[in-house]
């Protein structure tokens, strides 16, 4: 948990670990699956611009999911928002992390909470953060298709990789959109002004 701060990733590399698998082989697919966090800081460097290296590898070590929402939420709507508030947020949310490990480590064989139970959790609190992010049509879009893709991709490959795909497409297309619109409201406004 000091080190890797991703709860899918930590699963995999015990599996992995358990399987035998090569470090290599490990830190690979621990690429795969992780390559969502090369997407996320790729979203909010536009808001961190002018902060050191060692600023943006901190960052980018401390990005999760929900850290993600909370701050392209936040930059988005909230013109108070900083990026020392940002980094705060991912410091913050890795340090829960950490005691939340070693809480569970250390009280977990005790408790027995089904799994039908976390799933649903983990299922409703991904879908809040999707909500909170929706502010457009075309995020809008990028949402419904990553949820279709994903759905396609998850049938055809079989495979957790189907996600990172289905998201990689879907953050593409509406990238695509964005700008294509974007150009058309700036060509429309230059064609006012003139």
């Amino acid at each position: 948990s000091l080190l890797v701060f991703a709860g899918a990733g930590q699963f995999m590399i015990a599996q992995l670990v358990s399987a035998a698998s090569s470090p290599v082989s490990i830190i690979v697919t621990i690429f795969f699956v992780n390559s969502r966090h090369l997407l996320m800081s790729s979203g909010l460097i536009q808001y961190l611009k002018g902060k050191s290296i060692g600023f943006y590898l901190l960052f980018a070590q401390t990005i999760v999911d929900e850290t993600f929402g909370t701050n392209i939420t936040q930059f988005t709507t909230n013109p108070d928002w900083t990026p020392s508030k940002a980094l705060t947020t991912n410091l913050l949310a890795h340090f829960s992390w950490i005691i939340s490990s070693l809480c569970g480590t250390l009280i977990g064989q005790n408790v027995n909470i089904p799994l039908t139970v976390v799933n649903y959790v983990l299922v409703a609190m991904f879908i809040a953060m999707l909500v909170e992010q929706v502010v457009s049509k075309v995020h809008l879009i990028a949402a419904i298709l990553a949820g279709i893709l994903a759905i396609i991709f998850k049938m055809l490959l079989r495979n957790n990789i189907s996600l990172v795909i289905a998201a990689v497409i879907a953050s593409t297309i509406g990238f695509i959109i964005s700008n294509k619109t974007q150009v058309e409201q700036n060509t429309v406004r230059g064609e006012h002004d003139n």
